[in-house]
């Protein structure tokens, strides 16, 4: 082999190293945050030492294995002849992920404190780790590194046990396939476990989340809008129930016997955005607020008042 052919497979070798981990640390980072934060919304538990315990070994788990697939893939994407090669691939996918993460880490602790100078303070941020942190840091992205070299050694003999060429790619492929499909069910499983726990839904935490406002469009028009809403499991009726100065107002029905009139009929709803209106001499501020009260209806059977003000 030319010297020329083996800079060229060097530079396939990197260039698939590099895809490999670039695509790993998305997905690690995408998984435990975004992903995560969606897959786990809405459960508040009583014993929350325990769901934290989960989901905190979730991460450590889905990163160890998103590590090894790092490296799987960048091996299937340049599959070398050597295990050298292969050692190589696993280095530059797991150092990649390890960078990748971090970076992802400094922007978000940048963003978080307000940054009006994002690559500058990010430049900081990296000194001043790198001066202050170097062996931990240098620790960190060995041990990522071998958990990537270990992944794309592994399935360096997976392709070496198969025979020809179209064997060793169904043998990548199987293997990859299966590796997403762990990756998959770690991230859903214990989540969906959870939420089907009993116990976990803490029905008054979740609706004391809830943010109701009032606003007046006319001296005898009210208008209250659902800013935020507690999860559709928690709550036992899709609707709010509505009170002027203690009388119930929730829908027109309700209302009709203060000649208060609600649009729309069924009053407010529990969603995002809802809004209703009521009008009529009752709800008239004529130098005298009017009593306004809001309550929600627990899926565990409670009624809990989320807004109650003089408006």
């Amino acid at each position: 082999m030319t010297t020329e052919q083996t800079l060229q497979n060097l530079t396939r070798l990197l260039a698939a190293s590099l895809l490999a981990g670039l695509l790993g640390g998305g997905l690690l980072v995408f998984l435990t945050t975004s992903l995560h934060r969606w897959c786990w919304s809405g459960l508040v538990d009583s014993h929350y030492g325990f769901l934290d315990s989960i989901t905190i070994l979730q991460a450590i788990m889905l990163g160890i294995l998103l590590l090894f697939f790092a490296g799987m893939l960048a091996v299937a994407l340049h599959p070398g002849k050597t295990p050298a090669q292969a050692v190589v691939a696993g280095v530059v996918s797991g150092c990649t992920v390890f960078l990748v993460n971090e970076v992802h880490i400094l922007i978000a602790d940048c963003l978080g404190h307000g940054s009006t100078d994002l690559v500058g303070d990010l430049v900081r941020q990296i000194s001043y780790l790198l001066l202050t942190h170097p062996v931990p840091l240098l620790y960190l992205a060995l041990f990522m590194a071998a958990l990537a070299v270990l992944g794309a050694l592994f399935l360096f003999s997976i392709r070496e046990k198969a025979g020809g060429p179209d064997e060793k790619a169904r043998a990548s492929r199987m293997v990859l396939g299966t590796m997403a499909l762990f990756i998959l069910a770690l991230t859903f499983l214990p989540p969906l476990v959870a939420h089907a726990m009993p116990g976990t839904q803490n029905t008054v935490a979740a609706i004391g989340r809830t943010v109701i406002s009032a606003e007046r469009t006319a001296p005898d028009t009210l208008v209250l809008t659902a800013r935020e809403v507690p999860a559709a499991s928690a709550l036992a009726d899709p609707h709010f129930s509505v009170y002027l100065d203690g009388v119930e107002v929730s829908d027109a029905d309700a209302a009709a016997a203060i000649a208060v009139s609600v649009e729309p009929a069924d009053g407010l709803q529990a969603f995002k955005g809802s809004q209703a209106a009521w009008q009529g001499a009752a709800v008239h501020n004529n130098g005298t607020p009017v009593n306004v009260a809001v309550a929600a209806h627990g899926a565990d059977g409670s009624k809990l008042f989320v807004f109650d003000r003089r408006v």
